[in-house]
Parts: structure tokens; C-alpha cells; sequence
């Protein structure tokens, strides 16, 4: 017995904390262990445990050997330090030890501050506490907020008898448990009066089941299991929303955490709500956020991916895990001033670093021990260090006082190959300096130009190949070796042929801030750039042009930047104090845009691999989508055609021309580009929309009054729809059914085989309809309209679905479902495309920017891309892969990260462990 309640104790000392309260002062000792209850009672069914627990050391001795290793304890398993800030508070050594430790070990997003006596004021332009005015705030906490934070005063209480006034306990346990927990207040109010009332509702059942147990034993047993299971469920559900919301909250704090957790909150409760939970996470551009109290100077990954080094302006070198985004033991302190470059060895064991203070360093990242002595020139400062392929060698740029500017040095015995290489002066000094991957030469970076060295000889190849700019602030090498590139301070990149030493075409000019730094992909396709201005551009390399919008999340000058081994991430360094990284591919352009001249018209063949475009008079020309090259010749049809549309089949093209007196639509094969019928119908304005029905069999062409159905074997008009002149038509996905818009704002539905009018949706539109589909299972009909909504319709009732879809700033012009119908892409005069959850319609992700008004966007086949085309005259090929599976796209990110210890440190303590990613791997 006594070892069984032993053990019962051990568990329960072992489980975690929701908030550590940290206070100093016998005034704050006399209510705090009744906020500490009143925060664990918060809003919880009697049959749970606390949904919080609070640590609270209520001793009063002072500190020591034995009770500081309590309290230790417990801020090692507390996910929320609540500081009560006060007079008392700020003179504490005992709350100063609690904030040193947990700034060192925890991150200083998660410090809730409470006032309980006197002040905190926050100064706007420095940018961080009053020193004079904050009488309550513990000196610890100066400079630790890179914004102002939300805190709490206690309001106290004046009781109607006069008596003295007590704290206000019950706001502010609600306050802390609101932050704790990851809810609205109003939230946690409703969801006690939910509880509440479940309360009452759960012992109603009880006693009846009680009193039932007299008479059916067996029937009792029944309901206990039910009931066991319906609270199991409803735990269950609680803890998802309560993943859902945090999942939200860490998003761009805490990319890893959010991920686990919408992932986490799917597999305990696959609900909708969950579902896009892990959309969202799927298609968060950022895969991560690297958080540095000082500017970030330097960036580099290990050669297996893995690991991270930084470089800040403290001096000190920190590693990082790429999966989880978390430091990675003890930092490198060496430096005396900030760290400007670091760059691993070739085998990845060993990590030099150049610095301000003139030295270069190496480091053992096994043991994190500074190996022998610093490599010092004795003057001026370090810029840049590279190691050469076989890690034997490395070589520095710099300036110093004697004004040579790049050094070679022997790795293993720390000395210095030869004499110094470079120039004299103060524009000499080497800002950059890189290997090519042959290890035959290296290129050194300045303001007199790109100087190239050979790596045996130390001789100079030829003289310095000048920009035209104001000097080379990074050089990056292809892994052929073929290729330098030099950015340069005007904004500009430069790339050179290292054979012919003459540039490849002209320099790439983007936003005309200055360039920091340059770094070519592993396969050498593409290079990024990043920007004084915060901005980091990817570049295509072969088709000289930029790779999407640039990067925009830094908030000053980005530093450096970095491709990961495999390619798929991108990180940049930043003067903002963080390293983010960047998901190359998701929700971004797949490739550049396809310039398309003077579009009027386009269309999207059925296996999602041509595009059609009428870019200039008569000529339809055909491009791969893929390749963004033109196939074969252009199509003449002879007159101006402002509408095309391609057969189910992908064989057959109709275009609609109009001349003086009629219209035409014409026919053509598109293998041979000749045409094979010629519909010619009454004199119109021109048509917007030709349409084919999905089965191939038909042919709807819009007029002013009516719908002309032409059969297609025939060649001939099988029938009208009177009343039915449109803009806009579709075929439900059987072609059984007609769907157009009217002049009114509503859609009417008419039978395909009848031509008979069989229902309208009711005015709900404010503005003009401008785009309608069916799902691809026939049963909803979404619409888009210039009031800046989409709504879904059911077929069978005519009636509206939900609420409209709100977000775009302006009409929307076009609307498609993905292939399985669970995601909706529109395309907007607000110049942005959104993706939609159709199940709860609500927006995945942030927008997709890059056109100017939207014209059209169709999904390419499984619904792994986008193309669309606009009114700047381009097409933009998008990729979306990651909503097609959205859990697989975030197991094969975290490389098997998602393990059972990551559950139990990111999800909160009831439901049982569900393997997160199975056998997925990547």
C-alpha cells in the first residue's frame, strides 16, 4: 500500500506547470495562494483535474541550497513565468534569480507581467521600459521585450461596508488563464457557464443512473461506458480547440510548436475546424522563426542540413536544430565584438567565425570548445572567412591598418600561408571572400571590384573584374564552379564566367536598395538576394528574371543569406535580430511568370500542360505550362477572338470572333491547326464565354437574349434557351444541368436536355456576378461577384450555404474548385489570388501576390498548382501542393521530428498518444 501511494506521489510531482508565480513582498504573500486556487478552479468540470496548475512557493524563507532546487524544479516544468511586479518584486534577489533562470532557458515571450504595486511604463521611442517611471519592473527584464507587451494591474475591490480593499483575484486569475491557455477571456467566461451547466447535466445523469443500478446492473453498465466515452470525447475536443487556437498564436513565434500542435489537435478530433488548422500550418511560408537578442550578422547550415550556425552583433556564435528550430546547446563565446561571417568545414565538425574584433576562430561543434588559438592579424577587422573544399585551408577578407585586405591561412597550424594578398587603402578592404567548389580558386569581394585567386599559387587571375557599381558586398560560386556571382552595394548581381571572366548578360537589378548579400542555390538554377531594405529576392537564373515576390518578413537591413543542402529552405540573417526560414517552394510561383504580351484571352487545357493565350490580334499561341515555352506555331483564326475555351478532350480549341453582322465561333484541331467547323450564329456583341459541356457532346454560346446549343458531331443547333443571354455559363459536372447569371444578380438553373428553366437562387449578390462553378461533385454551385464576395449555393435547394466568403478588397473575378472540392481558389481586382477551406470557409494562409487584377485561375490536375492570368499581361504558375495533404507535407518537413516525447512536451495532459506522421518520412 505505501508503495503504490509512493508512486501515486511521484507522478503527480512529476506533472507540469501552466504558470510559476514569482513575487516578493508579505502583501502579495496574503492573497497569492488564493489566486493560485481561484486559477486552478477557473471554469473545469468537478470531475477533471485543474486545466492549469499554478506553482507557488509559499515558504517565505530565504533562499538556499535545498529550497532553491525546489523552486528550480518547478520553473523547469512551468510553461508561463507570471511575474508580480511590484517595489518589493523589483528589489527581490530571489524573483531576479527566477527571471535570470528562465530568460536562459525558456524564451521571453513567455513572462507574463502583473502589477501589484506600482508602475510599468513603457517609453515608445526607446523602445523599451522607463528606467525612472517603472517603479515595479525588475532590472532583469530591461531590453528583454523587442515590443511593448500586454500586462496586468491588479484592480482592487472596495466592498460596500468600507472595509479595506482586497485585489481583484477573480479578474486576474481569469487574465492569466486567458494568456496560459490561449483563449479570449470571453472565451474562458462562456466556456465555465458551459461547464456549469454540464455540471449540472452530468449529476442529474449520475443519480438517475445511481438509482437506476437497484433495479439493471447490466443496463448500468452500459451507461458508464457511454458516458466514460462521451467524456473522453468531450475532453478530447477541448484539448483539440485548445491546440487549434495555440497552433494560430505560434505561427510565426513558433513555427515547430504550431505545426505539432494543429497535427496533434487532428488526430485527437479530425473536425473541420482541425483540418484547416493544419492547412494553415501546411502553407506557412516561414518554416521558422530564430529568435536573437542582438542583430543577426551571419547565417550558414551545416553540410548534412541539420544544424545552423549564427553570428550576432553580441560576438557570440549560436547553433540551432533546423527541424525544431531550437538552440542546440551552449553558445561559442570568444569574440569581442559582433561576429560578421561563420562558415562550416566540409565535414561539418568544425565552425569558423570572423569578427569586428579582427580575429577568426575556430570552434568544435561537438564539444562547443574553441580549438587552439585565435587566427589574428593584429589590426583592423575580419569580414568574411571561407573554408576551402578538402577544410585544409581558409581564407579571410578584411580591412587593416597596413591595408592588406585577404589572408590565406593553414587550418591545422594555425599560420598564416605567405604574405598578405590584396590592395593598399581604405577602399580596399575585402568585404567577401569564397571557394569555388574545385578549390582552385577563390574569389575575394571590394569596393575596387571581384578580384579571382588562384588558390595554389596565391596569384591574382587577371585584374579585378569591376561592377560599374559601388562595391562588392558578397560573392557565392555555383557548385560547378562555372559561375560567380557578385552583389553589389547598388543593388545589383553580377554573374561571371570563371573561364572566360566575362559577365553572363546583364546584371540583375531589383528594387535599387542595396545588396548585402548573394547565394546560389545547390543546383545553381536560382540565386537569393537580400536588401538593405528588409527584402530577400529568389532569381531564376536562366531566364534572368525574379522567382515571385520577394521575401518581406524582416522589419531591417537583412545581413546574409543561406540555401539549405537540399535547396528547399532559404535562410536569412537580419539586423532585427532574427534568422528566418524560408519554404522555397510553398505557396510560391513555380518558376517565373509567363509573359504573354497583349493577353485578351486564355485558357487552361484539361491535363493542366498548355495554355492557350490570344496575346495579339488574330494569333492563339500554345504554351507549356511547365517549361513556359511556346508549342509549335501560332494559330491565326483570322479575326479578332476575344473568347476560347478547350473541348473536354484536350483535342479540340473553340474560338468565338465577331465581324459586322454576325458572329463566328470556329472549330480547330489543335494537333494539325486546322479548323473543322464553323458555327456561325446571329449578330451579337461579342461573347464572354464559350462552354463545352463535360461530356463533349455540346457547345453553349451566349447572346444578348438567349443560349445557342450547338451538338458538335453535327455541327449543327439543337436548341436555345430563351431568356438565358449571359456572360457566364457552366455545366454541372454530369452535364445534365445549366447554370448562368443574369442582369439581376441571381443564377438560374436550367435542364440541358429540356432547355427549361428549373429554379434561380434568391437575390443575396449586391453587385454584379462576375464568375460561377459547380463543385466537382455537382452539388454547390460558388459565385463571385464585384461585391467583393463568394458564395456557395446548393443545387438541390437553390439555397445559400453558410456565410459569404469576405477577405478580398475588391471584386472578385474568377472562382474554381480544386479537383477533390475541398479547396476554392478566387482571383480578384484586388490584385491577389486566396484559397479558401470549403468545408469552413475560411482563408488558408495569406494571399498569393504577384498580378496586377486578377482575369482567371484554374487548379492543374490533382490540385497541386495554380495558373492564373491577369491584366498585367502575364501568366503565373503557383504551387499549392501542400493543400492537397496537408499532413503529409507536414511529417515529410519535420523529417520525423513529431516523435512521442514532442507530444508530450506540446500537447496538454488527457488524450492519449496518437503516432502524428505513421510512416511518413518525406
Amino acid at each position: 500500500m505505501r508503495s503504490r501511494i509512493a508512486r501515486r506521489r511521484r507522478v503527480r510531482t512529476e506533472l507540469g506547470y501552466g504558470a510559476f508565480l514569482s513575487y516578493s513582498g508579505d502583501r502579495d504573500r496574503q492573497w497569492l495562494p488564493h489566486l493560485q486556487r481561484t486559477i486552478e478552479r477557473q471554469s473545469r468540470p468537478w470531475y477533471k483535474p485543474p486545466r492549469i496548475r499554478v506553482f507557488l512557493d509559499d515558504s517565505g524563507v530565504s533562499i538556499g541550497s535545498q529550497l532553491w532546487g525546489k523552486i528550480e524544479a518547478g520553473l523547469a516544468r512551468s510553461e508561463w513565468l507570471v511575474v508580480m511586479a511590484s517595489p518589493e518584486a523589483k528589489a527581490s534577489a530571489w524573483v531576479d534569480r527566477e527571471i535570470e533562470w528562465w530568460l536562459n532557458n525558456r524564451s521571453v515571450d513567455t513572462i507574463l507581467l502583473v502589477v501589484s504595486a506600482g508602475k510599468l511604463v513603457w517609453d515608445e521611442q526607446r523602445g523599451d521600459w522607463d528606467p525612472e517611471l517603472s517603479t515595479a519592473l525588475p532590472a532583469r527584464l530591461s531590453g528583454r521585450f523587442a515590443q511593448q507587451p500586454v500586462w496586468k494591474t491588479v484592480d482592487p475591490l472596495r466592498p460596500d461596508n468600507g472595509a479595506v480593499p482586497r485585489p481583484d483575484i477573480d479578474n486576474v486569475a481569469l487574465g492569466i488563464a486567458s494568456v496560459v491557455r490561449g483563449l479570449p477571456e470571453d472565451d474562458l467566461k462562456s466556456e465555465g457557464m458551459r461547464d456549469t451547466r454540464r455540471n449540472l447535466r452530468t449529476a442529474r445523469i449520475i443519480a438517475a443512473v445511481l438509482g437506476f443500478l437497484l433495479l439493471l446492473s447490466t443496463t448500468v453498465s452500459v451507461i458508464a461506458l457511454v458516458q466514460r466515452a462521451e467524456a473522453t470525447r468531450q475532453r478530447d475536443h477541448a484539448v483539440a480547440q485548445q491546440l487549434i487556437s495555440q497552433s494560430s498564436f505560434l505561427a510565426t513565434r513558433d513555427p515547430f510548436g504550431a505545426r505539432l500542435k494543429a497535427l496533434a489537435a487532428w488526430r485527437i478530433d479530425p473536425t473541420p475546424e482541425s483540418r484547416l488548422a493544419v492547412l494553415d500550418a501546411a502553407v506557412n511560408p516561414e518554416s521558422g522563426l530564430l529568435a536573437h537578442t542582438w542583430p543577426v550578422n551571419a547565417v550558414a547550415y551545416s553540410p548534412d542540413g541539420r544544424t545552423i550556425a549564427t553570428g550576432s552583433g553580441d560576438g557570440i556564435v549560436r547553433l540551432w536544430d533546423t527541424t525544431t528550430q531550437r538552440k542546440i546547446g551552449a553558445p561559442f563565446i570568444g569574440h569581442g565584438r559582433g561576429v560578421t561571417s561563420v562558415a562550416f568545414a566540409p565535414d561539418g565538425k568544425t565552425l569558423a567565425s570572423s569578427s569586428m574584433d579582427g580575429t577568426v576562430r575556430l570552434w568544435n561543434v561537438a564539444d562547443r570548445s574553441q580549438i587552439g588559438d585565435a587566427f589574428n592579424p593584429r589590426s583592423g577587422m575580419m569580414h568574411s572567412v571561407a573554408f576551402s573544399p578538402d577544410g585544409r585551408t581558409l581564407v579571410t577578407g578584411g580591412d587593416t591598418d597596413s591595408g592588406a585586405t585577404v589572408r590565406v591561412w593553414d587550418v591545422a597550424a594555425h599560420r598564416q600561408i605567405g604574405k598578405p594578398l590584396g590592395g593598399r587603402g581604405p577602399a580596399s578592404g575585402a568585404q567577401a571572400v569564397a571557394f569555388s567548389p574545385d578549390g582552385r580558386t577563390f574569389a575575394a569581394g571590394s569596393f575596387d571590384g571581384l578580384q579571382l585567386w588562384d588558390a595554389n599559387s596565391r596569384a591574382p587571375l587577371g585584374k579585378a573584374l569591376a561592377t560599374g557599381g559601388l562595391g562588392i558586398a558578397s560573392v557565392s560560386f555555383t557548385r560547378d564552379g562555372r559561375t560567380v556571382a557578385a552583389a553589389d552595394t547598388d543593388g545589383s548581381v553580377t554573374l561571371w564566367d570563371t573561364s572566360t571572366r566575362k559577365p553572363v548578360g546583364k546584371p540583375f537589378t531589383g528594387t535599387g536598395s542595396w545588396a548585402t548579400s548573394v547565394a546560389f542555390s545547390p543546383d545553381g538554377t536560382m540565386f537569393a538576394v537580400s536588401h538593405y531594405d528588409g527584402s530577400v529576392q529568389l532569381w531564376d537564373v536562366q531566364r534572368h528574371s525574379p522567382m515571385g515576390q520577394p521575401f518581406t518578413g524582416h522589419t531591417s537591413t537583412v545581413t546574409a543569406v543561406a540555401f539549405s543542402p537540399d535547396g528547399s529552405t532559404l535562410a536569412s540573417a537580419s539586423n532585427d535580430t532574427t534568422v528566418r526560414l524560408w519554404d522555397v517552394r510553398a505557396q510560391r510561383q513555380a518558376g517565373p511568370s509567363i509573359s504573354t504580351r497583349n493577353l485578351s484571352a486564355a485558357a487552361l487545357s484539361p491535363d493542366g500542360r498548355t495554355l492557350a493565350v490570344i496575346a495579339s490580334g488574330t494569333a492563339v499561341r500554345f504554351l507549356n505550362v511547365a517549361t513556359r515555352r511556346q508549342i509549335g506555331a501560332p494559330l491565326d483564326v483570322g479575326d479578332q477572338a476575344p473568347t476560347i475555351a478547350f473541348s473536354p478532350d484536350g483535342k479540340v480549341l473553340a474560338t468565338d470572333t465577331y465581324g459586322t453582322r454576325a458572329n463566328v465561333v470556329k472549330i480547330w484541331d489543335i494537333r494539325t491547326r486546322r479548323q473543322i467547323a464553323r458555327l456561325v450564329h446571329a449578330h451579337t456583341t461579342s461573347s464572354v464565354s464559350l462552354t463545352f459541356s463535360p461530356d463533349g457532346r455540346t457547345l453553349t454560346i451566349p447572346g444578348d437574349s438567349s443560349l445557342r446549343i450547338w451538338n458538335l458531331a453535327t455541327h449543327r443547333q439543337i436548341g436555345t434557351v430563351p431568356g438565358a443571354g449571359t456572360s457566364d455559363i457552366v455545366f454541372s459536372p454530369d452535364s445534365r444541368t445549366i447554370a448562368t447569371n443574369t442582369a439581376d444578380d441571381k443564377v438560374v438553373f436550367w435542364d440541358a436536355a429540356t432547355h427549361r428553366r428549373i429554379g434561380e437562387t434568391p437575390l443575396a449578390h449586391t453587385a454584379q456576378i462576375l464568375a460561377l462553378n459547380f463543385s466537382p461533385d455537382g452539388t454547390m454551385l460558388a459565385t463571385a461577384s464585384r461585391d467583393n464576395t463568394v458564395r456557395f449555393w446548393s443545387v438541390a435547394t437553390r439555397k445559400q450555404i453558410g456565410e459569404p466568403l469576405t477577405g478580398h478588397r475588391s471584386g472578385v473575378t474568377s472562382v474554381a474548385f480544386s479537383p477533390d472540392g475541398k479547396v476554392l481558389v478566387t482571383g480578384s481586382m484586388d490584385q491577389t489570388l486566396r484559397l479558401w477551406d470549403v468545408a469552413t470557409g475560411r482563408q488558408i494562409g495569406e494571399p498569393l501576390e504577384g498580378h496586377d487584377d486578377v482575369s482567371g485561375a484554374v487548379f492543374g490536375p490533382g490540385g497541386r498548382t495554380i495558373v492564373s492570368w491577369s491584366g498585367d499581361r502575364s501568366v503565373r504558375r503557383w504551387n499549392v501542393d501542400a493543400t492537397v495533404d496537408p499532413v503529409h507535407s507536414l511529417c515529410a518537413w519535420a523529417r520525423g521530428a513529431f516523435t512521442a516525447d514532442r507530444w508530450r512536451a506540446y500537447v496538454p495532459s488527457g488524450p492519449a498518444y496518437r503516432p502524428l506522421c505513421g510512416d511518413v518520412t518525406g
